[in-house]
């Protein structure tokens, strides 16, 4: 086990009605700007832990493919997801976290 300190990042997310940037990436879809530069800085390995509110605020103004991007890179590079409000880290290398992580975003019917 490495004793070198964890990189954590915090997403966060602003309610308040305004006007946001977003990224469209063609055949990826939209997210909000911060959460672009959050999975570019994971695709990078700057970052071992990504800390947030609720794990369910990473879904807000997030395209499905960019939650796949999310995971997919969360899995390459073993960054686990705190929900500092619900008390609970992901791995998704666990099938049961990855389950209960996918089950925080919008029903797709």
């Amino acid at each position: 086990m490495s004793n070198e300190p964890k990189r954590v990042a915090a997403y966060t997310f602003d309610f308040r009605p305004g006007m946001y940037n977003y990224v469209t990436v063609e055949g990826v879809g939209e997210c909000r700007a911060n959460f672009a530069r959050l999975v570019a800085d994971m695709e990078q390995a700057k970052i071992d832990i990504v800390a947030t509110t609720k794990a369910e605020f990473l879904f807000i103004d997030t395209s499905p493919m960019w939650i796949e991007k999310f995971i997919a890179i969360a899995q390459h590079h073993h960054i686990s997801v705190v929900d500092i409000t619900a008390n609970r880290e992901y791995h998704f290398s666990r099938p049961l976290d990855e389950a209960d992580f996918r089950a925080l975003g919008p029903s797709i019917s």
